[in-house]
């Protein structure tokens, strides 16, 4: 059986990372390297990473973002195969052997697992489940729209014959650029494994999800440069997504809330980052 090298990008994860790293080593198929970018994390994050002794661990001298993170993972990566987890995931005990059997079919080079909510008690979690789930569902896909980054592997061989994940992409976005890239190739096919299963450990209140929400299109939008032009545009954008959650939310007068203050607070958001730029 091929070697499988897996790394976690983490920044400021005190609360979860020990629960994600403790999920790889009960794995029904074993990782043979796993590795840590620790993203100048001003935590706890390095000293429960010292607590580990099987871990390779490579601390940035500042937060360079998630781009720049994968990046330097996949570089130091001495298998051929590479997972890749968010520091807020616990991986499944056949998480690593499900995937695995998607890669080398139908010219397969690259796949995503299924990720699941774990504290949907929480209804911050709970919105955030139903707007922003990171799974495309309980079915098996060939080349879905783009794969989520939350938990993914693929060949370091692919990864070298594009320009790698983009650096500027710093907190969202990063995944949905690098799985156009790898579709470009000729003959590579992305995959989703439905059976391929992990939880989400993010624990989020509303002022935390609506930074979420905010970064989530914000740093993904097409138009990069801020201007008050692209702040126009995405607030009407974001006044179109509040109506129609307004419509599916009418008898959920919480959740009918949580819209609400999101829109309010994403308008400020983009605001004061359109200020902070001129």
């Amino acid at each position: 059986m091929e070697k499988v090298s897996i790394y976690i990008p983490t920044y400021n994860a005190e609360k979860t990372i020990k629960e994600s790293i403790e999920s790889l080593y009960i794995q029904s198929v074993p990782f043979d390297e796993v590795i840590i970018i620790n993203d100048f994390s001003n935590d706890s994050t390095s000293e429960i990473l010292k607590t580990f002794s099987k871990i390779k661990i490579f601390n940035n001298n500042k937060n360079r973002g998630l781009g720049y993170c994968r990046n330097l993972a996949m570089n130091k990566a001495k298998n051929n195969i590479v997972a890749s987890i968010d520091a807020d995931v616990v991986l499944d005990k056949y998480w690593l052997e499900k995937i695995l059997s998607s890669l080398n079919r139908n010219d397969v080079v690259m796949a995503g697992g299924n990720l699941k909510e774990k504290l949907i008690d929480n209804k911050y979690n709970l919105w955030r489940a139903k707007y922003y789930k990171q799974n495309w569902g309980d079915k098996n896909i060939m080349n879905p729209s783009f794969l989520y980054g939350c938990n993914t592997i693929q060949f370091k061989s692919i990864w070298l014959k594009t320009d790698g994940y983009d650096d500027d992409l710093m907190t969202n976005g990063e995944d949905v650029d690098y799985s156009n890239k790898v579709r470009t190739l000729e003959a590579c096919n992305t995959y989703y494994e439905s059976e391929a299963l992990c939880q989400h450990l993010q624990n989020d209140d509303l002022d935390s999800l609506s930074r979420r929400v905010w970064r989530y299109h914000s740093f993904g939008y097409k138009i990069k440069k801020p201007s008050f032009y692209r702040f126009l545009k995405l607030v009407v954008k974001q006044l179109k997504i509040f109506s129609k959650r307004l419509v599916l939310d009418l008898l959920n007068l919480k959740f009918m809330f949580i819209n609400l203050i999101i829109l309010i607070k994403f308008i400020k958001f983009e605001f004061l980052n359109f200020m902070d730029n001129r």
